[in-house]
C-alpha cells in the first residue's frame, strides 16, 4: 500500500475547510476489491453500542462492578488487558449492562483510536467507557478482526482523523475505512485467515490460563508448606525505622509482613540472590536502536518485557561498547512509571540466549546470572506471581517513577520449593512441543495445552508473522 497527498478545492469544502495535509491523504493499494468496515456490520451502529462515562466520582473500592477504559485495548494483544490502570471498580448504581459476551469485538474511537480486541469470555459485571464501541458483527468476524489489527486499516484511520492536541477523537470514521477482500480462492483464503486468527486467540488465552495455573501452584505450595510458627502482625518500632531508614513504606503493612513471613516460614527454607550474580545495565552513549535484523544485539528495556516472563517487543541495537547479556539470565525491572502503587516493579523476564542471541539491557533492568536454567525460570515465575507483585509494591520507593534498588532485590527471599512442585512450575512455563508443519493449524491447536507460557509466545510470534504475510498478500493482490 502507498499513499500521497493531493486535493481539490471542492474536497476542502466537503471536508469542512480542514487544511491539514494529513486530512487529504489518498491511499492506494493494488487490490481494489474492498468493503468498508460498515459493510461488515449486521446493522447500523446504535447509541447502545457505545459505552457510557460514569465519572470518577463513581470509582469505589470493593465493588463487583467494573468500568473498562481504552487502556484495556493494546496493540500487542487481541484480548483485553485488565489492570489497575485499565479497569476501575465502580458504584453498582452507576453500572450499565452492556451485555458483553464471548467473541464480542470492541474498538476504541478516542485516545488509542482504532485499537481493537475480542472478548475471550463473558463479562456480565463489566461495562464499556464512552470511548469504546461494541461492533455488531455476525459473519466474517475474525477476518475483519485480523485486518483491524493490520497496518492497512491503521494507516487509513490515522490519515482521516485529525491529529489533535492531547487526545484524538475518531468518532465513527473507522466505519469508512476499507477492508480488502481476496480475488482468488475466496472461500479458502477467508477460511485460512479466520483459522489463523482463531489459533492466535486460542494461543493468547492458553498463555493466560497457564500463567494463572503457575500463580495458583506457587501460592498453594507456599501456604501449604508452612512450619509450625504462627504469624503475628506487629506495628513498627523505633528501631525498625532506624534500620529501614524509611517512614513512608509498605514494609510496615500487615500485607507485606504476612507475605515475608510466609516465605521465610516455608518448611524447606529460603535463599537470597547472591550479590555477585546481580548486575545493573546501561544505555550506551553511542548506539543505533531499531528493528533491523542486521543489528548485532537484542535491546532490552522495561518496555520490552511482558508481565508474565517473556520478551514482548523485539528491538535490536548496535553500539561501540561491550554488551552485557551473554548467557541465560533473569531480567528484573527495577523502575517503571506503570501502575500507581509499584505493582509493576520487580517483574521478571527469562532471557534465553539460545533463542534471542546476545543482548544488552539498559539501566531500568537488573540481570541475574550464574544460576542453573531451572532456577532462573523458577525465580522468574515466582517474581511474577501475584503475591510478589504485592510484595514488590510494598518495598518500592519513589512517587511517579516507582523503583526497587539493588540492595532491596538482594533482600528478597525465595522459597526452596520441593522439586516436584518446582518441576511443575517450570513445565507450565517452559515446556515445548515439536511442531514440524506450521501450516497444519489443526495439529498446532491440539498441541497448545502441552506447551508452556514461554514457548507459546514463541509460537505466537510465528503465527502472527504468518497472518501478517497472508494479509499483505490480500492487500497487494498476490497469490
Amino acid at each position: 500500500m502507498s499513499s500521497f497527498i493531493t486535493t481539490k478545492y471542492q474536497n476542502v469544502i466537503d471536508g469542512k475547510f480542514q487544511l491539514s495535509p494529513s486530512m487529504h491523504r489518498i491511499f492506494i493499494a493494488p487490490n481494489s476489491n474492498t468493503k468498508t468496515v460498515r459493510d461488515f456490520l449486521s446493522r447500523d451502529l446504535l447509541r447502545t453500542d457505545l459505552g457510557t462515562e460514569v465519572g470518577s466520582i463513581n470509582y469505589v473500592k470493593g465493588s463487583s462492578k467494573y468500568f473498562i477504559k481504552t487502556k484495556a485495548l493494546q496493540s500487542h494483544t487481541y484480548l483485553p488487558l485488565f489492570s489497575n490502570e485499565s479497569v476501575e471498580s465502580i458504584h453498582p448504581a452507576s453500572f450499565i449492562n452492556h451485555n458483553l459476551r464471548t467473541g464480542d469485538i470492541i474498538i476504541s474511537k478516542d485516545s488509542n483510536i482504532g485499537e481493537v480486541i475480542i472478548l475471550d469470555k463473558d463479562y456480565p459485571n463489566h461495562m464499556l467507557s464512552g470511548a469504546l464501541y461494541k461492533l455488531p458483527i455476525v459473519t466474517n468476524k475474525l477476518y475483519l478482526l485480523a485486518f483491524l489489527k493490520h497496518k492497512f486499516f491503521r494507516e487509513q484511520l490515522d490519515g482521516i482523523v485529525p491529529k489533535g492536541v492531547t487526545i484524538r477523537h475518531a468518532g465513527t470514521k473507522f466505519l469508512d475505512c476499507k477492508i480488502p477482500l481476496p480475488n482468488k480462492n475466496i472461500e479458502e483464503t477467508t477460511k485460512h485467515v479466520e483459522s489463523l486468527m482463531q489459533l492466535i486467540i486460542d494461543c493468547e488465552i492458553e498463555i493466560l490460563n497457564k500463567y494463572a495455573k503457575i500463580n495458583n501452584l506457587i501460592e498453594e505450595e507456599l501456604f501449604a508448606g508452612q512450619s509450625d510458627s504462627i504469624f503475628k502482625y506487629q506495628y513498627p518500632t523505633y528501631n525498625d525505622t532506624i534500620q529501614n531508614r524509611r517512614l513512608d513504606t509498605g514494609m510496615y503493612s500487615e500485607q507485606f509482613q504476612r507475605i515475608d513471613f510466609a516465605i521465610k516460614n516455608y518448611r524447606l527454607g529460603y535463599y537470597y540472590i547472591e550479590s555477585s550474580k546481580l548486575k545493573s545495565g546501561n544505555t550506551p552513549l553511542v548506539r543505533h536502536i531499531g528493528n533491523e535484523e542486521t543489528l548485532k544485539y537484542r535491546w532490552m528495556t522495561p518496555t520490552n518485557c511482558s508481565d508474565v516472563g517473556y520478551i514482548l517487543i523485539d528491538e535490536r541495537i548496535n553500539m561501540l561498547t561491550k554488551n552485557n547479556i551473554n548467557e541465560n539470565a533473569m531480567l528484573l525491572i527495577n523502575r517503571t512509571s506503570r501502575g500507581g502503587v509499584g505493582e509493576y516493579v520487580g517483574i521478571a523476564t527469562f532471557y534465553d540466549i539460545a533463542e534471542h542471541g546476545k543482548g544488552h539491557h539498559n539501566q531500568g533492568i537488573y540481570r541475574v546470572t550464574g544460576y542453573e536454567n531451572n532456577d532462573l525460570i523458577f525465580m522468574t515465575c515466582f517474581m511474577n506471581s501475584q503475591i510478589m507483585r504485592k510484595y514488590c509494591s510494598s518495598i518500592c520507593v519513589g512517587s511517579k517513577m516507582k523503583e526497587i534498588k539493588l540492595n532491596q532485590f538482594l533482600n528478597i527471599p525465595f522459597p526452596r520449593f520441593k522439586e516436584d512442585t518446582k518441576t511443575q512450575v517450570i513445565k507450565l512455563f517452559m515446556n515445548d512441543v515439536e511442531i514440524s508443519d506450521f501450516n497444519n493449524l489443526l495439529n498446532i491447536s491440539k498441541s497448545l495445552s502441552n506447551i508452556g507460557v514461554y514457548k507459546l509466545h514463541s509460537l505466537l510470534v510465528i503465527l502472527k508473522s504468518q497472518l501478517g504475510k497472508r494479509l499483505d498478500m490480500i492487500v497487494n493482490d498476490i497469490y
